[in-house]
């Protein structure tokens, strides 16, 4: 990308001159555009709470953990991972993108709710990988990527992930990357397992992470509103008898869950399994959906005994 017309000072003896940096070329085997990130730099958590996991965005149509371990080639990527989708734009999380006009876009890119990370060994090695920002990410010549021969690489943007939201994505949401097989790909074929855990999957990650939506709460999890809604012990009686009714719904839900997913994959006889990202990802819901149960019963028994102290 072109650098900014930006003076720097060079110190010459006792004399410090004016100088100005060189102007970088535009490469024409590379397509430069990248989406809008400025808002989440203005957002960005200080640089002590920056986790070992980056963010990509604007990533081209097509890739495979391949190109994206070769983009990052000698900083050793341990794992490359995909969300389950959620077609909706998430506050602070995702990149801005305008698909009407291209902007000069020459490779097709995946849209903004394309989540993908990477996890690197530690902090500091994550940090020197932002560094690789604008850099180009090669992909499969294919005409529905890309119509220009010439252009062999798409400029991919990047962003640092904090620690607490890094946790959570890698043990309840992550679906590791398969070798040869493009990310999408993956991500469709685990979600199908899924079915509807997908949903209660990201009504979970929506209380927990505490996420936000651009627009509105995307009509997929609109039936799951209430399970979203943070808890507390009911002072009237309406908003008692509503907790029974997600508490009889929680109950419901869990054993739906069990006879659609069986229970050999709600729950963990073997640590081994967690490596199956549809095992793991529905045995985390199972767990939520079950001390939310907990938790309301709870709730349900104290406000119980003040109704009856009053």
């Amino acid at each position: 990308l072109p650098s900014k017309k930006v003076l720097s000072t060079v110190s010459k003896g006792k004399k410090k001159i004016l100088t100005k940096p060189k102007r970088k070329r535009k490469d024409p085997t590379v397509d430069d555009w990248m989406p809008d990130l400025d808002h989440l730099s203005m957002n960005a958590v200080s640089k002590d709470d920056h986790s070992n996991i980056l963010r990509l965005h604007g990533l081209p149509s097509g890739v495979k953990p391949e190109h994206i371990s070769k983009f990052f080639h000698g900083l050793s990527p341990s794992l490359i991972f995909v969300l389950p989708s959620l077609p909706s734009v998430i506050k602070d999380w995702d990149a801005k993108q305008d698909f009407d006009t291209n902007n000069g876009m020459a490779v097709k890119r995946h849209s903004s709710d394309f989540r993908v990370f990477v996890k690197f060994q530690s902090a500091p090695v994550a940090n020197a990988a932002m560094e690789r920002m604008g850099e180009p990410m090669g992909f499969d010549k294919d005409s529905n990527v890309c119509s220009k021969s010439e252009i062999t690489g798409a400029a991919i943007a990047l962003s640092s992930v904090p620690k607490h939201v890094a946790n959570f994505l890698q043990k309840h949401m992550a679906i590791h990357a398969r070798k040869g097989q493009a990310l999408a790909q993956t991500m469709k074929h685990v979600e199908k397992q899924l079915g509807s855990v997908v949903d209660m999957l990201w009504a979970m990650a929506t209380k927990k992470l505490k996420l936000s939506f651009i627009l509105h709460t995307p009509r997929r999890l609109q039936n799951l509103q209430p399970l979203m809604e943070q808890n507390y012990v009911p002072s009237i009686k309406s908003d008692y008898e509503r907790l029974i009714k997600l508490y009889n719904k929680l109950i419901d839900q869990h054993e739906k869950l069990e006879l659609d997913s069986s229970i050999l994959l709600t729950h963990t006889f073997d640590p081994s399994c967690l490596e199956d990202s549809t095992h793991r990802i529905t045995h985390a819901v199972s767990n939520w959906i079950l001390d939310e149960i907990s938790l309301n019963g709870r709730l349900i028994k104290e406000a119980r005994f003040n109704f009856d102290s009053c």
